[in-house]
């Protein structure tokens, strides 16, 4: 409830505030844009041309068909991605052969100390026997990351050629 303005100044003051009130009323929804786009033109396509198009947009890695036909027209350059699936098994399997690494220098953390905090003679076999065991899986390891590095360079080598 408003009380009533008591004097000129406060009368003032009192629709100043409610001038400046109307002017920067937002009613919500979307903020305005300044160069909103509200031209339209309509392309019709044959189904070859259309999956051409689709196939363009995937190439590119667009996902919007109008932003993708607008960025041609206009003649903006778009980049193209090429997924290589070899590429991509390559990388999964040596990302896994490389957190099976990092568990093995875990281990081998674990069993060095051990072995330096004080221990018996048994104990002491018993870590060293683990600590050879955690070598040789390191070593498995290693030559499984050198095979499949070599088995890739063999296939982009015939690629290649």
């Amino acid at each position: 409830m408003n009380r009533p303005a008591v004097g000129y100044k406060n009368a003032m003051r009192h629709f100043q505030s409610r001038s400046v009130m109307a002017e920067n009323f937002n009613k919500g929804g979307r903020p305005t844009v300044a160069n909103r786009c509200h031209n339209c033109v309509m392309l019709r396509f044959d189904d070859l041309e259309f999956d051409k198009l689709i196939r363009m947009m995937e190439l590119a890695g667009e996902s919007v068909k109008a932003t993708f036909i607008k960025g041609l027209v206009l003649g903006k350059t778009f980049k193209v991605h090429k997924i290589d699936k070899t590429m991509l098994d390559y990388l999964t399997k040596l990302s896994a052969l490389f957190a099976e690494y990092r568990n093995i220098g875990v281990n081998y953390n674990i069993v060095v100390k051990e072995l330096k905090a004080g221990f018996s003679e048994k104990k002491a076999m018993t870590l060293l026997y683990r600590l050879e065991k955690e070598t040789k899986d390191l070593a498995a390891v290693t030559a499984k990351v050198l095979a499949l590095t070599e088995d890739m360079r063999n296939q982009w080598s015939q690629k290649s050629q």
